[in-house]
């Protein structure tokens, strides 16, 4: 971050409608400094970090994978009926359960993971 007391010397006009008005002079009275003030924290804030995210796109990207995540419970929840039926079967393939278990783990692990991943998204968006 640069010194306040830095020389500004590039002057930036620019057009507002009344509601953008509205919101900039309520944020900076409620954060207790200047309209100029305001943009240059917001410009030092993503200065750092110049990926801008459309949080639209991201909660519907978000719900998507939620919507994919579901699908994919539901068909976990349909092979656990399926490998419950056969295990009364004397003739399946033991291979066929412990493949089953193995894969069951690893999605699993997955599903923990981008858990993690959604409330490490959430945090940083709210």
């Amino acid at each position: 971050m640069k010194d306040s007391k830095e020389n500004r010397t590039h002057k930036i006009t620019f057009r507002l409608n009344e509601q953008e008005v509205k919101f900039l002079d309520e944020f900076s009275s409620s954060a207790g400094i200047s309209r100029s003030d305001t943009l240059r924290n917001l410009i030092r804030k993503i200065q750092g970090d110049a990926s801008i995210i459309k949080t639209d796109k991201l909660l519907q990207t978000l719900n998507e994978l939620a919507a994919e995540q579901g699908r994919v419970n539901n068909n976990i929840n349909q092979l656990a009926k399926h490998a419950n039926q056969y295990s009364r079967v004397k003739d399946m393939d033991p291979k066929v359960f412990a493949r089953f278990n193995s894969l069951l783990t690893q999605y699993l692990d997955y599903q923990e993971d981008m858990n993690r991943t959604f409330r490490k998204i959430y945090k940083s968006i709210s």
